[in-house]
Order: C-alpha cells, then structure tokens, then sequence
C-alpha cells in the first residue's frame, strides 16, 4: 500500500466572495486555486498539492482549514439563496459558523436547521415585520424545547 502524504490546505475568503485554496508546500504557503462553490475547494487543494509535491492524488489527504467568513458572524439575519434548498429558497433564517464543514448551521421558522454553503445565503437581507417576528417566535420556542 502506498504511504499517505498528508497536506495542510487554507481557504482565504476574497473579497468577490470567491474562495482561494492555499497549500502548504515545502516553501510556504502557495496558491493552488480559486472557486465561487466550496464544494470544490476540496477537490482544489487536493489537486494542487498533486502539483506542488508530484505526488499520487491517491496517496494525498488534505487537512483543508475553512474559517469564518469576514462577512459572516454567529447569530445574524441571512436569506437562504441557495436552489439546493428549494424548501426554504428565499427564506430568512439565523446563521451560524459550523467550520468542520465550511459552511453555516441556518434556522429557519418551520422547517429547522440545515447546512448551507457561504454562497448560498444573502448576508444583508431585507427583513420583513412579520417574517422577522415569526423567526424570533421559533427560535424562542425551540430554545425552550433545548
């Protein structure tokens, strides 16, 4: 069997909202590519420490580290953007950093939380009286339960 070559990878958040996947080669930190899904920024560390190691993809395990956004924090207001989540399309729920994934834990009133990716939610949405009173009610009342 051959032996793992483990690889430390970063994603950088730009500014464009789109992400840069950095690897850690022998000379620092070297950037291996760029994406607006995360769900390739696996598939980018792994295919640029390819690259930069010459090594087997089949040998390499990447320990990828996505932080939080800078334009994220716990506990705020988002609309989920998202078609992945047609049930909840368009909908306004509470957002919170869930790193391991890279991605968000979001509530929403009626249907719970769910995982959605960074590009999938709108960070400053318009929030309505009463859709904003109906996230406040489930969210208390699912504090309550908890």
């Amino acid at each position: 069997m051959a032996e793992e070559t483990v690889v430390r990878a970063r994603v950088r958040h730009e500014q464009d909202r789109s992400y840069t996947v950095l690897v850690l080669g022998s000379a620092g930190e070297v950037e291996v590519g760029r994406t607006t899904e995360t769900g390739q920024l696996h598939r980018l560390a792994v295919e640029g420490a390819v690259r930069l190691l010459r090594v087997p993809s089949e040998q390499v395990v990447v320990e990828l580290v996505v932080p939080r956004p800078p334009y994220g924090r716990d506990g705020q207001l988002v609309r989920i953007t998202s078609r992945d989540v047609p049930e909840d399309h368009g909908v306004l729920g509470q957002a919170h950093w869930f790193g391991a994934e890279g991605a968000w834990f979001v509530t929403v009133a009626g249907s719970g939380t769910g995982i959605v990716p960074t590009e999938g939610l709108d960070f400053v949405p318009q929030v309505g009286d009463a859709e904003l009173a109906e996230l406040t009610a489930y969210l208390q009342r699912a504090g309550q339960e908890g």
